[in-house]
């Protein structure tokens, strides 16, 4: 047994150099415990603190590595001026390369979608690459990052980018499958953003960065063109920007806006593409091609709700369906997004030539139950669960079918137009 002051013998007698001996020892304790344990606590916090802070420097310095994507440095931010440089240097681009598409191909079916969150699981991705025949091509109409822009350096959108970038389903369909893209709003950095946007030519060299596509026109925008196939099966894809030169929406009166906020306006000064756009789109669509997809991040003929829409400037949609009357862009198929729903409609120009348009929307944030008000533009009900769409272009039997599918891949809504309803001579 150890000889302990505090521990003796029940048979043994105290003496009194022992007892001052336990008192001095339990003094001496109660200093420590109110003295020294609080000072080594502050010692270790202020260690604490030290390391963090040292830790948020690093990770700021990194902030460039795709798997520091969740750190969050809000108090650090460059100056608006500083930002296009910073972004060469800290690119959002995925890591993996995009693949590309032999200008030669002959395309078949194409894929088209948007609104895709980099926040939200993304199973579409899955219903996609498992179709019997997968997309020779995939086109993202917009919204295909969630960054709408806080702070002064743009950190969102940026945030956004490098998120979408390692998200892992997304990582597999661009192993798979070729894409082109443009953007709406949201990867814009602005919700229903237009001209007056003080981001712009940040959330410009972000989307080019991404997307690694050439650079912007020299007016500005984002708007561009391919073509893919031989001469007797030429598809033409057109990209254009409805952002970077939109004129302000004319907002409505109601209290309580529910089926949108906007009403048309008949503004002659207004503007959807800016004149410089205006004057390449009439040059491109004067081009040869079998095949137009003509594609608007926005809905062109949609006429039953007071969300953004091309019917909001009352002029410019007038103006594009009288253009591709006046040069005769036979076979034009429109391709829209933003709505956070799917449907398939039409008009006519020229008295007789079909312009089908089919909005797919959205990838995987679906908003609930929508509604157009019954309009003559209107072919299908309106889908609003999550969806994608699909162009399929038979050559031998000279038609075009626009599809709706479900998340599984699973036929929503299908139609069909043959090539002589769209114009296209054989």
């Amino acid at each position: 047994m150890r000889d302990d002051p505090d521990t003796s013998s029940p048979h043994s007698s105290p003496n009194s150099g022992n007892t001052l001996q336990v008192a001095k020892s339990r003094s001496s304790n109660m200093i420590w415990f109110a003295v020294g344990i609080p000072l080594v606590m502050l010692v270790v916090g202020v260690l604490l603190i030290v390391s963090a802070v040292s830790d948020g420097d690093t990770a700021t310095r990194s902030v460039s590595m795709p798997a520091e994507i969740e750190v969050r440095t809000p108090e650090v931010s460059a100056s608006q001026a500083d930002f296009p440089e910073a972004v060469r240097e800290t690119s959002v681009a995925p890591q993996t390369p995009w693949l590309e598409l032999d200008a030669q191909t002959r395309l078949t079916r194409i894929g088209v979608g948007s609104c895709l969150s980099q926040l939200h699981p993304q199973p579409i991705w899955e219903g996609v690459l498992g179709l019997k025949q997968r997309p020779e091509l995939f086109l993202m109409l917009g919204d295909n990052v969630y960054g709408d822009i806080k702070s002064p350096g743009g950190d969102e959108l940026i945030e956004a980018y490098r998120m979408q970038a390692v998200q892992p389903e997304f990582a597999t369909a661009r192993a798979a499958l070729p894409f082109l893209a443009t953007w709406d709003d949201h990867d814009y950095g602005l919700n229903d953003g237009g001209a007056d946007f003080q981001h712009r030519e940040l959330s410009t060299e972000l989307f080019l960065d991404f997307w690694k596509m050439a650079p912007p026109q020299p007016a500005g925008g984002i708007y561009y063109s391919r073509y893919f196939g031989p001469d007797d099966a030429r598809v033409q894809i057109i990209m254009l920007d409805t952002r970077s030169f939109r004129s302000a929406l004319k907002v409505k009166g109601d209290l309580f806006p529910f089926w949108g906020r906007y009403e048309p306006s008949f503004d002659p000064d207004q503007t959807m593409l800016g004149e410089a756009q205006w004057q390449w789109l009439e040059a491109e669509l004067k081009k040869p091609a079998k095949i137009r997809l003509l594609i608007s991040s926005i809905q062109v003929l949609s006429e039953g709700h007071g969300f953004e829409r091309w019917g909001n400037l009352a002029k410019e949609r007038a103006r594009l369906l009288q253009l591709l009357g006046d040069v005769g862009a036979r076979g034009t198929i429109l391709l829209s997004g933003d709505r956070h729903a799917s449907a398939i409609y039409y008009t006519t120009v020229n008295g007789s030539q079909v312009v089908p348009e089919l909005t797919a929307s959205s990838l995987n944030r679906p908003y609930g139950p929508s509604r157009d008000g019954r309009t003559d533009e209107l072919l299908t009900a309106l889908f609003s669960e999550a969806n994608f769409g699909l162009v399929d272009i038979d050559w031998e039997r000279a038609q075009v079918a626009l599809t709706i599918k479900g998340v599984n891949g699973e036929t929503v809504e299908s139609l069909r137009f043959k090539f002589a309803d769209l114009g296209i001579e054989q």
